[in-house]
């Protein structure tokens, strides 16, 4: 195996394991005495690989067809959440594109943190643990974005994230302020169809 082919395995193994950057810093100085891999000569990160897959790592290589089994991960429900706010916000008009290639870079830019500043490149490769921490900030996103349009009406407000409305009803939650804002929707485009 070459040296970078070793640091990619690397780099997969720590996803895989779903290592925060300052545990896997804290193991490449336990093996090697450095906390990078470019750093590193060919033996050692062979000792830090070794090491992860004492830590449960098994990669079995690249399979044939492994180019569809990527697209396996579009069934889950996760994923397909992520998808369908994200075009949600895209025909409300809250965001300017929702193609594939758009989500691909918000997920890449919200996952950066946990990846070591390397950011997943693309939906379908989100494990679990990402995919929710990405729902959970589309879901904030979408949630700020339809209470700054219900903020626009007189004697709406939002407190706690509480959304009140001038008759006195209340709604909370990503869910039932998403509902309104549907339920307002589909109120004006009956009212313009008569």
């Amino acid at each position: 195996m070459t040296r970078s082919q070793l640091i990619k395995l690397i780099h997969i193994a720590k996803l895989s394991l779903g290592l925060d950057d300052e545990t896997y810093r804290a193991l490449l100085v336990t093996e090697t005495k450095k906390n990078t891999c470019s750093k590193m000569l060919k033996h050692e990160l062979e000792k830090v690989y070794d090491a992860l897959k004492r830590k449960g790592f098994n990669y079995s290589g690249v399979k044939k067809g492994a180019a569809q089994a990527v697209k396996t991960a579009d069934w889950r429900g996760d994923i397909k959440k992520i998808r369908a706010i994200w075009i949600t916000m895209g025909h409300q008009g809250f965001i300017s594109d929702s193609r594939d290639n758009a989500l691909d870079a918000f997920v890449e830019r919200m996952t950066k943190k946990f990846t070591g500043g390397l950011g997943i490149k693309t939906l379908a490769w989100l494990d679990s643990n990402l995919a929710q921490h990405v729902l959970e900030s589309l879901k904030n996103w979408h949630t700020r974005e339809m209470v700054d349009k219900f903020l626009l009406v007189s004697n709406v407000s939002y407190q706690n994230n509480v959304l009140y409305l001038p008759d006195g009803t209340s709604y909370s939650g990503y869910d039932e302020i998403r509902k309104l804002y549907e339920d307002v929707l589909k109120k004006k485009y009956k009212e313009r169809q008569k």
